[in-house]
């Protein structure tokens, strides 16, 4: 038996909103652990290919890591900006206004992110000690991940300090939801598995949602949709 006598009696008293509001954040909880759970897989893809393949993505991923903090400290505060303007009922011009001004400071950022990237790939690999066919394919993830950079500083900030901060928690996540298992994971086991495509590329489609999110997230956060006044 799902629910006892008692419990049962609270069920029926609840009305279609009350229930859709009190199951929302276990749907939410399990979409947060699909997303965990995507990490260790694409890993999982570059172990199958080659033991060089570890150590260049590991070595890549450690230095895009170091710089992809400033992308998610932009985020943070960005979501705590949007939605204080919003709690403070300051209007939605100026929402719209502090939009577009972070907007421009993502791109400027994730641009400078990306060429200092590039430009200090290869001083930093120096310091590893690396096979000559890891260090090549460290060296072409890292200049992939050079302009994975750039489209990562904009989607990122915009979907959670823009669009999530303005309260609209669901779009992002199916977006997240589909880029990631509809279109991301299977192509990279194709890429890897079928198409025996070179490491550095199979790294471009592990990343390619960050690039390809960039669209869908610019178009949504130009509409109203987003900003949601809660009082």
């Amino acid at each position: 038996m799902l629910f006892t006598k008692k419990e049962s009696y609270i069920i029926q008293g609840m009305d279609y909103l009350s229930l859709i509001r009190f199951t929302y954040p276990l749907f939410v909880l399990s979409t947060i652990l699909m997303a965990a759970l995507a990490t260790p897989i694409q890993t999982g893809i570059l172990g199958r290919l080659s033991a060089d393949a570890i150590a260049a993505n590991s070595v890549s991923t450690t230095m895009f890591q170091y710089l992809k903090v400033i992308t998610i400290g932009e985020a943070s505060a960005s979501a705590v900006l949007i939605g204080t303007t919003i709690g403070e009922n300051r209007g939605t011009t100026k929402v719209k206004e502090y939009s577009k001004t972070l907007q421009v400071i993502y791109l400027i950022i994730g641009s400078v992110l990306g060429i200092s990237l590039f430009f200090l790939r290869i001083p930093l690999l120096s310091l590893y000690d690396l096979t000559q066919n890891a260090y090549q394919m460290a060296d072409q993830i890292l200049i992939i991940l050079s302009i994975v950079m750039v489209g990562m500083s904009y989607q990122m900030p915009t979907g959670i300090g823009i669009i999530k901060g303005g309260g609209d928690v669901k779009y992002m996540m199916y977006l997240n939801l589909i880029s990631t298992w509809a279109i991301v994971m299977p192509l990279s086991f194709l890429g890897a598995f079928v198409w025996k495509l070179p490491v550095p590329m199979v790294v471009l489609l592990l990343n390619s949602d960050q690039l390809f999110k960039c669209i869908p997230t610019y178009l949504y956060v130009k509409k109203d949709q987003w900003i949601k006044v809660f009082v």
